[in-house]
């Protein structure tokens, strides 16, 4: 079972849309998947309640102290893919999601504020020895500018950018109102097309099989 920690320091850079993105990229793959809530807010929660019963992935709301028993269970139920959105700012709960992950993925907007706030988690991951990458998420469309500004701050971070930029679109905004995924809207957008790339990548990098039967039933 792969975990895959999504956590930033700085609020409003998109945790909680690239979580249910990849976890619904991952599901359509044929991996049996659970989506782990660790902010208060829970509104990966709400978007899990908004969603229909039995499609995946599973999305359950868990405190710090619940974690570990979520993810027994979620090994004893033969998940492939956890996906921990956390809070924002410099919490417990984000700091033990980082410890229990195989990577953290860092969305990251391309803005001063986002970039200040980035060597944070980037150390913490490295402190406890968890593989981490950066996203550029909300990236104007069009714009090199953003794209090659973020990459410089990226490795003056010291952390590795994926190669997958992801812009600020609309259908991410629209498909959450609905329970719902960009993929999962039309498979012909950009924010699809965006979000499916970024997983196919990510996928690779961790050696995950996919392509499996798709699981109808709840992970947990």
């Amino acid at each position: 079972m792969i975990i895959i920690a999504v956590a930033m320091q700085k609020g409003g850079v998109g945790k909680s849309t690239l979580a249910k993105s990849l976890s619904v990229a991952s599901a359509r793959d044929g991996l049996m998947v659970l989506a782990l809530d660790m902010d208060t807010q829970q509104s990966m929660t709400r978007w899990g309640r908004r969603r229909r019963g039995d499609q995946l992935p599973a999305v359950r709301f868990t405190t710090e102290l619940d974690l570990e028993a979520n993810l027994d269970l979620a090994r004893e139920a033969g998940c492939d893919v956890v996906f921990i959105d956390t809070p924002p700012a410099k919490s417990s709960e984000a700091f033990l999601a980082v410890q229990k992950a195989d990577l953290v993925l860092i969305p990251c907007t391309p803005d001063i504020e986002s970039f200040e706030q980035l060597p944070t988690t980037v150390l913490a991951a490295r402190a406890l020895g968890t593989r981490a990458l950066a996203v550029l998420n909300m990236v104007t469309p069009n714009s090199t500018s953003e794209v090659d500004l973020a990459r410089t701050m990226f490795a003056k971070a010291g952390v590795e950018m994926v190669d997958q930029v992801l812009h600020r679109l609309k259908i991410h905004k629209d498909a959450s109102v609905q329970g719902k995924a960009a993929q999962e809207v039309t498979v012909i957008s950009k924010g699809s097309t965006e979000i499916s790339a970024l997983w196919k990548s990510l996928a690779a990098h961790l050696h995950l099989c996919t392509g499996a039967p798709v699981h109808h039933a709840g992970a947990a």
